[in-house]
């Protein structure tokens, strides 16, 4: 399993995902909690369901690379999540618009809102988990080539 983070001040987004690049589970946890997360996710997430937002948290397992995004005050989480795992920082430009389409994807529109063009559509919550899958299966695609 691999973790992606994206960073922020207010709030950070993390993606738990297979060497493959598939989606387990991710959240948004509020950035004064970073200390808290990376001590649940140092035992494989025990503890993270108050965050869940997309996915199942796993039984068991190893965290075998966290992959950070390389924007808003990624130093904080490097340092905080170097800790406890291997950090590697990915750059982490449209990711937001990555994770907006991502979205969709997962939950298409219903009703009348599948008539609106998805680039008109904002979901209904904040992105910042798929943010995270989107830095996650960067690295992993960067890994393999």
């Amino acid at each position: 399993m691999y973790l992606g983070i994206d960073p922020g001040r207010q709030k950070f987004g993390w993606a738990l995902g297979d060497a493959e690049g598939t989606l387990v589970a991710s959240g948004i946890v509020p950035a004064e909690r970073l200390e808290d997360f990376v001590l649940k996710a140092a035992r494989f997430c025990k503890g993270c369901e108050e965050w869940l937002l997309e996915g199942k948290l796993p039984e068991g397992g190893k965290i075998a690379k966290v992959f950070c995004g390389d924007g808003t005050g990624h130093a904080r989480f490097v340092r905080e999540l170097a800790r406890h795992f291997e950090v590697a920082l990915v750059e982490e430009l449209n990711t937001t618009l990555e994770a907006r389409s991502l979205y969709w994807d997962m939950h298409p529109p219903r009703g009348l809102k599948r008539l609106v063009p998805l680039s008109l559509l904002m979901p209904p919550r904040c992105l910042d988990d798929l943010a995270a899958f989107c830095i996650l299966r960067r690295a992993l695609a960067a890994d393999a080539d």
